[in-house]
């Protein structure tokens, strides 16, 4: 590996299917100028305000205040520019219509271990899982030797997910009121 940096290189777009409808999804980087339009930040911003995603991700961040555009583009700016520092990598699931309904990321390049997180459309259920596995082998085609996720111990769809993609439970952390399931998966 280059300067022990993850080799993405020139990834195109990764096939995937939604295990309940077979419906196809595809798996891009976020740092395409399409990432960068009013239209993928009016999506971000749909799905991130969806209860399923909102309440477990943003409503103790933002003190209760609703996610809006301006959090949408903020969200697309930092994923474009993790990738040109080369330190953090976000990728988007859209569906058969192009619209973003999930988003993956790879939170750090230390290729010994990342920590990944995600989010999904409520009303496209089905696709994370494979969306994890792809995520997987994209990472270890990167250069990761392993990745780690949490997950709240009161949001078991998030571990069911991190489960079927063949992360191993490693243990529970507590952050403040907050307990955390610890996953691992080894790439090598």
């Amino acid at each position: 590996m280059e300067n022990n940096i993850p080799q993405f290189g020139e990834l195109k777009t990764v096939e995937i299917k939604n295990f309940l409808t077979r419906d196809k999804f595809s798996i891009c980087r976020a740092d395409g100028s399409s990432c960068a339009s009013e239209d993928a930040a009016i999506q971000v911003a749909a799905v991130c305000s969806q209860p399923s995603v909102y309440d477990f991700l943003f409503r103790e961040k933002f003190n209760g205040r609703p996610y809006d555009i301006s959090d949408a583009r903020n969200f697309l700016d930092g994923a474009k520019k993790g990738w040109e520092e080369k330190k953090h990598f976000v990728f988007l699931v859209k569906d058969q219509s192009d619209k973003i309904v999930g988003s993956l990321d790879v939170r750090s390049a230390d290729l010994a271990g990342a920590e990944i997180g995600y989010w999904a459309d409520e009303n496209n259920q089905g696709f994370m899982t494979n969306a994890v596995k792809a995520l997987c082998d994209i990472a270890k085609n990167a250069g990761y030797r392993s990745l780690r996720a949490i997950a709240l111990m009161h949001n078991p769809r998030s571990a069911g997910v991190l489960k079927r993609a063949g992360f191993k439970f490693k243990g529970m952390t507590k952050k403040g009121e907050d307990e955390y399931l610890n996953y691992e998966i080894v790439l090598d």
